[in-house]
Parts: structure tokens; sequence; C-alpha cells
């Protein structure tokens, strides 16, 4: 399957990946980067670029931690991915957590509910 690396993942940085066979973002591992905003600027311009050719995208997110820093700009990449659905796009975003892990399944909850984020949120098997 072909994949299109956004942003490589490494040891501070979640991997962004698209998949075009499954119009799928995938955003995995953890993300406690000095520079957050530089990772999620071009995860954002990515999303807009994608917005300007394609009607839909499927978002799964995987976190096995997340920083307060990066925790604010994915935030805001939330949001964005809520305005597309607001303007008609087709937008699925599932937040992936692993079974023992209660603080990414409080976050996906907070995301979803405080935020008011449209997003299935799912244990991973």
């Amino acid at each position: 399957m072909d994949k299109i690396v956004i942003q490589e993942e490494m040891k501070n940085c979640p991997g962004m990946f698209y998949y075009p066979d499954k119009n799928l973002l995938e955003v995995k591992g953890r993300s406690i980067p000095e520079n957050p905003e530089s990772i999620f600027r071009r995860l954002d311009e990515w999303i807009t670029s994608h917005f300007d050719r394609n009607d839909a995208l499927n978002v799964d997110i995987m976190l096995e931690y997340i920083n307060s820093g990066s925790s604010k700009y994915l935030y805001e990449i939330l949001k964005k991915l809520s305005f597309y659905i607001n303007t008609g796009k087709k937008v699925n975003i599932r937040w992936l957590y692993e079974e023992d892990d209660e603080a990414m399944l409080e976050l996906g909850e907070h995301y979803r509910d405080t935020a008011g984020i449209p997003l299935s949120i799912e244990m991973m098997l």
C-alpha cells in the first residue's frame, strides 16, 4: 500500500502518513517535540491542500503520549477538521487508544465532549 510521509515518526515526534488507497490520514506515536508548531504546521498545510482537491478524508489518531504544547496544536487541527465537516466535507475522525491508557482515552473524550469535535473513540484491538 502506498503512503505519503507528511512527517516521519521519530522518538519525540508523531508520524503523519497519508494512504491514498484508503483516503486515510494517520497520526501516530509520541508527540513531545521541542517545537510542536513546526510539526503541526506541516500537517495543517497538508490538510488545507488535501481539501482544495478532495471532499473527504478519514483520520486515525493513535498517540502513546502527547505533551501540553502538542495537545494545543492537535486541538487546532481537530477544530480545522470540524470546520471542513461544517462546510459539507465528509470527514471521519477516529481516536484510537490502548486498553490500559486512561490518559489518552480521557483526552479523546475531552476533545469530543468539551470541544464538540465529532470523533469516535475506539480501543485498539
